[in-house]
């Protein structure tokens, strides 16, 4: 069995309401892409009401920001806010960065060598001998999967601690010079983060001084098991061109439709493999790509009872962030302020849709001590 004991979560400096995105859509887009001034609409469909970006609003009207500037901003931003997102997950968990024995680190919106996870091990004060595997290209389903893979190596080595942390910039990849529907459709969805989780596994806490307070430390989510899935033929749904300026979005209108029509199978078959039904999930963490895709999952699960509440919080505050978004609705459910969000023995859907197109789940429980 593997845990999860904690998330953290990091979001960059300037704060974009939804308003001010859509002045400078309207502005930047006007008399350059049919209808336009209808498709103004998303902005506030959205459900989004602000958003964060690593850059202030102004340096988007600038026409010429190369692939080498875009990217020097990524590894700049990636690398601190990982860092802040990573040292709160490890201070909820009650674990030090030296304890750390492996690390998953998740991203699509940048390139480095060494990659962004050597700096933090680094940076953080982990021992030079720390395991790593950077993962790039999953993209919003990066969170989910790099969850998973951080479940296996402790599940493979249970008296170790895994810690898993997933950035995007997804801001930067606005393409001056492009009209098209689909970047418009980007300027009023996606935003930049980080999100960190602490894994561990079912031994680790065995023999462990009790933290500050007396008490050892808590796991409170069991990782049951997880899924992929990886749709034939559908690789211009979702993903990135690379162009002399950066990463250009591939977004098909398609999405929402894919989801309610081909999820609610995949789930059911993933769900069957534990012995579980649909009707025996008690939590959804999915992924808010946005307000059509929430609607999506709503018609594809049956849910009606204000399941999503989580997922419709983080892209009213935070928008699409990639890969993070998804940890950022689990952090809310781990520590929004209600200890019993999750009570032991219930069960957590978690799930994210990336490019390709593809899916990936993980089935969760609620647990309040190590076995």
């Amino acid at each position: 069995m593997s845990y999860i004991l904690s998330v953290g979560t990091a979001l960059p400096e300037h704060e974009v309401s939804q308003a001010e995105a859509a002045e400078f859509s309207l502005r930047h887009f006007n008399g350059r892409l049919a209808r336009h001034s209808q498709l103004m609409s998303i902005f506030p469909n959205t459900r989004i009401e602000k958003r964060h970006f690593v850059r202030p609003l102004p340096w988007f009207a600038v026409e010429q920001h190369s692939l080498k500037e875009r990217n020097d901003i990524y590894i700049a931003s990636a690398e601190a806010l990982s860092i802040e997102a990573a040292r709160i997950a490890l201070e909820r968990a009650n674990v030090s960065p030296e304890q750390v024995d492996f690390v998953v680190f998740v991203s699509t919106t940048g390139m480095a060598t060494p990659s962004i996870d050597a700096r933090l091990i680094a940076k953080l004060g982990m021992r030079p001998t720390t395991k790593r595997t950077p993962v790039w290209g999953l993209g919003c389903a990066g969170g989910v999967a790099g969850l998973a893979r951080a479940a296996e190596f402790v599940r493979a080595f249970p008296d170790k601690i895994a810690l898993l942390v997933a950035v995007e910039t997804c801001s930067i990849t606005f393409q001056f010079g492009d009209f098209s529907k689909k970047n418009f459709v980007a300027t009023s969805l996606f935003a930049d983060g980080a999100a960190a989780a602490v894994m561990s596994g079912e031994q680790w806490a065995v023999g462990r001084s009790p933290t500050a307070n007396g008490s050892l430390p808590t796991a409170h989510l069991a990782f049951l098991g997880s899924h992929s899935m990886l749709f034939p033929n559908s690789e211009h749904v979702m993903g990135w061109d690379v162009v002399d300026t950066g990463l250009s979005v591939i977004f098909a209108p398609e999405i929402p439709a894919r989801i309610a029509r081909d999820m609610q199978p995949v789930v059911a078959g993933f769900l069957g493999e534990h012995g579980v039904t649909p009707l025996e999930l008690d939590h959804y963490v999915l992924h808010p790509g946005g307000a059509r895709v929430l609607e999506a999952y709503q018609e594809a699960f049956g849910l009606q009872n204000g399941e999503l509440k989580h997922a419709v919080a983080v892209l009213r505050d935070c928008g699409n962030m990639s890969s993070p978004t998804v940890l950022f609705v689990l952090e809310r459910v781990l520590h929004g302020g209600h200890v019993q969000n999750v009570r032991p023995g219930e069960l957590v859907l978690m799930g994210a849709l990336g490019p390709g197109f593809s899916s990936e789940l993980a089935l969760l429980r609620g647990a309040d001590a190590y076995p």
